[in-house]
């Protein structure tokens, strides 16, 4: 970074909402998301490769995704994923390829995937429809949210897509997708969206703040991503047709929060 006051990242800004709005501590933020100046690339490579190591010798599989950080860019930044030492050497690759976007900053965080703990991710899609407001929600099981926006009749996760008309209804399942050999059946895929749903339910408090928040800018749609982990729910993303406006409009905390 250049000597003087740290650009803060547009993209960390987001992050710094949720924080004033309870989801997460900071703290509990700068451990979730690894962040590191894209000079210090190398070092990003060797802390991941450690953490795999670390992951084998505990018998557990986890998914990590890299993502490069511009100053201004609220969302759809280039990322890359992980689950394999082997993908290091593509992973350099990625880092250091030459692209029009000046990069200040590279990312990566973790989600556990293996078999022996609960792990979900997902994103709810909050939207104005004859009046009243609706939900949508996507869901796929052991991988990142992100990963949605590839569906198709291939998809290599187990999906659910469910919608209801607010807080407190039940969820109507309008589509289930398990990809083959997978290890969970039709019947267990509902019941474990069930209790995602109620997982999410329970923070209804601090979610319909934050939305109700949202809602002040008259969108027409916007979106929370989710991710439950051992029946840890994380509300760890959002998006809307204007984040600039809505950050402008947010006196969020500009901590540099770097490793």
């Amino acid at each position: 970074m250049n000597v003087g006051v740290p650009v803060v990242p547009l993209k960390w800004k987001k992050y710094l909402a949720l924080v004033d709005f309870g989801f997460q501590s900071a703290g509990e933020l700068a451990e979730d998301i690894r962040r590191y100046r894209i000079s210090e690339a190398p070092r990003l490579v060797s802390d991941l490769q450690s953490e795999l190591r670390d992951d084998s010798r505990h018998a557990r599989s986890s998914f990590y995704v890299v993502k490069l950080v511009p100053a201004d860019l609220p969302g759809q930044l280039p990322n890359f994923n992980v689950e394999r030492v082997s993908q290091l050497k593509q992973l350099v690759t990625f880092l250091t390829a030459d692209r029009d976007e000046n990069y200040l900053e590279a990312w990566y965080c973790r989600t556990r995937i293996d078999a022996e703990v609960f792990s979900v991710a997902g994103r709810i899609v909050f939207s104005t429809a004859d009046g009243g407001k609706t939900q949508l929600v996507e869901q796929l099981w052991r991988g990142s949210p992100r990963k949605l926006e590839t569906y198709s009749g291939d998809f290599a996760f187990p999906y659910v897509r469910a919608s209801r008309y607010s807080w407190g209804w039940p969820y109507s399942i309008e589509h289930v997708h398990l990809p083959p050999r997978s290890v969970l059946s039709k019947l267990q895929l509902q019941s474990e969206f069930g209790y995602s749903m109620r997982c999410i339910e329970q923070q209804k408090e601090k979610i319909a703040a934050f939305c109700e928040f949202l809602d002040s800018f008259s969108f027409k749609a916007y979106s929370l991503e989710y991710k439950i982990v051992a029946s840890q729910l994380k509300i760890i993303d959002w998006d809307t047709p204007n984040d600039r406006r809505v950050l402008r409009s947010e006196d969020v905390y500009l901590g540099d929060g770097m490793h």
